[in-house]
């Protein structure tokens, strides 16, 4: 029985330190390797994650920007290749048929979704205390009961997008204490909200992606004077952009401001 204990806590300890060289193809494996995995055993990223759009974390000069290609990767030859579930599949399948360890990591629009994202990433990184740090939290925020809502929310995206039932934004909300408006008058997935649909819902709390400091005509909504009254009574909570293309980074520490911003809501009544 000890040898056996002792054999299996050595195979995970070589499944914790075996790869050395690893790339990868995907914007959101791209910010997971940067942020949980030591810089000297990143190999490759994608170009994307050299824009300050998306890169939220430092930027090792040694690594090579790849553009999804695999020919850019044959020289570097990775010991692992991490690629998500839709993008440079192409690439992904030579790379396959050149011998090269390729693993698809699945992409996250949900709670569940997110879950099963990470525990892909354990399975094939192993021992990794931030992923482990984020799979605890988020097992915690999908165990918690369901509460009934206290407030009302309505999110407002670039271009008039906002977000219904089957989306992780609305999740969140729900799980936070917060009514999703645009759940509740029908909408599944994504679909444009005018302002004066807006205005007519009289949501407690209007959720941005982005803010003014991110301005764009496609945020133009923000500056809507009907809608300034929601910044100056601080009814106003922004979700950081890396929620939207890498929710694994930040889904756990928006659901607590959430719940502290309905607490706060709360208090003003």
């Amino acid at each position: 029985m000890k040898k056996i204990l002792l054999l299996t806590l050595l195979l995970l300890s070589i499944k914790a330190t075996a790869y050395n060289h690893i790339a990868s193809l995907n914007l959101c494996t791209d910010q997971l390797l940067l942020n949980w995995v030591a810089p000297e055993k990143i190999a490759s990223v994608t170009w994307l994650s050299a824009s300050d759009q998306y890169r939220k974390a430092p930027l090792p000069e040694h690594i090579h920007l790849n553009r999804g290609r695999a020919e850019e990767l044959l020289r570097l030859d990775p010991d692992l290749v991490l690629v998500g579930q839709y993008g440079a599949q192409r690439a992904a399948r030579r790379l396959r048929e050149l011998g090269f360890n390729v693993v698809d990591i699945p992409d996250a629009y949900s709670l569940e979704q997110l879950s099963q994202q990470l525990q892909a990433l354990e399975n094939v990184l192993g021992e990794n205390p931030p992923l482990e740090k984020q799979k605890a939290l988020l097992e915690k925020m999908l165990a918690q009961p369901q509460r009934p809502a206290a407030a009302s929310a309505l999110i407002l995206s670039a271009n008039n997008i906002t977000y219904g039932s089957g989306m992780l934004e609305h999740q969140l909300l729900e799980l936070a204490g917060f009514e999703n408006l645009a759940a509740a008058d029908g909408t599944e997935q994504l679909r444009r909200v005018s302002l004066e649909e807006v205005i007519a819902a009289q949501p407690d709390l209007l959720v941005l992606y982005g803010g003014e400091k991110d301005f764009a005509i496609a945020h133009l909504a923000e500056r809507h004077p009907v809608l300034r009254h929601y910044f100056d009574r601080d009814r106003v909570f922004t979700l950081p952009s890396e929620l939207s293309f890498c929710p694994a980074l930040v889904a756990a520490d928006v659901l607590q401001q959430l719940k502290e911003k309905r607490k706060s809501l709360a208090a003003k009544q």
